[in-house]
């Protein structure tokens, strides 16, 4: 019976931390969760109000706006990523040349397609909502804004972000439903198959499209 006494609080210590550990386990990632959500959206109000700051100084160069814009867009933007989910099965068709190639291209498009509508934010005129977690991918996070414009409705526009080392990168823009990356891999894979496949070619149209603009 003396034996039974001292065995017992220790088996009750050891219940207890093992209960502690399965309580933190089932906790943490709920609250991990949490505070990725809140994380997306204080990284896109960041985001915004620098934009705001360096992009609508007044006086301000073009060459020197699309410098800052560019280190904006690499920042921000995971370009890799939304790199390869345009190109589909066709960047594993490519080479690293191809490939390098490519994304320097993409990187010029999105610059100059998404300058004008960073260059015009101002914190008036851009409201942003809530975060919430995508409904199919726990990698992502949905963050909803609006841009209010002078005439017409408010543009709806839902930001798609992910965790990224210790910040956040956006993956994709959705705007009035319509994603951004799923049009430009509809865009893109049209031009490849007019072109048999060939990454080169893609890379040269999007150089050409980029100069025009």
């Amino acid at each position: 019976m003396r034996r039974l006494l001292r065995i017992c609080p220790e088996r009750r210590r050891r219940a207890t931390a093992l209960l502690a550990v399965l309580v933190l386990l089932l906790w943490a990632p709920g609250f991990a969760r949490a505070a990725a959500i809140e994380g997306a959206g204080n990284f896109l109000t960041e985001l915004t109000n620098r934009a705001v700051a360096q992009l609508t100084e007044q006086g301000l160069a073009e060459a020197e706006q699309k410098l800052r814009f560019r280190r904006l867009l690499n920042e921000a933007f995971d370009l890799p990523a939304i790199g390869r989910f345009v190109l589909g099965r066709y960047w594993r068709r490519a080479d690293a040349t191809q490939r390098s190639d490519f994304l320097d291209a993409f990187e010029d498009m999105m610059l100059y397609r998404f300058l004008p509508l960073f260059s015009e934010f101002s914190i008036d005129k851009f409201e942003i909502g809530p975060a919430r977690a995508h409904r199919n991918n726990p990698d992502f996070v949905n963050v909803e804004t609006k841009l209010r414009r002078a005439k017409g409705e408010a543009i709806h526009v839902n930001w798609r972000v992910r965790k990224h080392g210790e910040g956040y990168k956006i993956v994709d823009i959705i705007a009035e439903g319509i994603s951004i990356a799923v049009t430009l891999r509809s865009e893109y894979v049209s031009v490849l198959k007019r072109n048999g496949g060939d990454v080169d070619a893609l890379t040269l149209v999007l150089r050409e499209k980029a100069k025009g603009l």
